[in-house]
């Protein structure tokens, strides 16, 4: 097999799971038609949502930015670790010749 689509593969498998092993922990409570959602923050804080049952009431404290839900932070990281594998098989496979 090419070793630039191994590297990609191997890149991309592990962007991937960095990205969803290091995302904030996201808690919910529901207190009767009330959902509240704490996300906890790196270092500058975190955000809280909270949603009535109805989803006419929506209250936002803090801003939670791309990296802050775990599924978004899985693919950019996956997709970052995509392009660093194949750049190295890149490089490798030019090195070869």
């Amino acid at each position: 097999m090419n070793t630039k689509v191994i590297l990609l593969v191997v890149g991309l498998v592990v962007g991937g799971l960095i990205g969803w092993l290091t995302a904030p922990t996201t808690d919910v409570i529901k207190v009767g038609p009330l959902s509240v959602e704490v996300t906890q923050g790196d270092g500058e804080g975190g955000s809280m949502t909270a949603t009535g049952n109805d989803g006419k009431v929506q209250v936002q404290i803090g801003n939670q930015g791309p990296l802050g839900d775990r599924n978004t932070r899985t693919l950019i990281l996956a997709i970052v670790g995509g392009v660093v594998g194949f750049g190295a098989g890149f490089a490798m496979d030019r090195r070869k010749a």
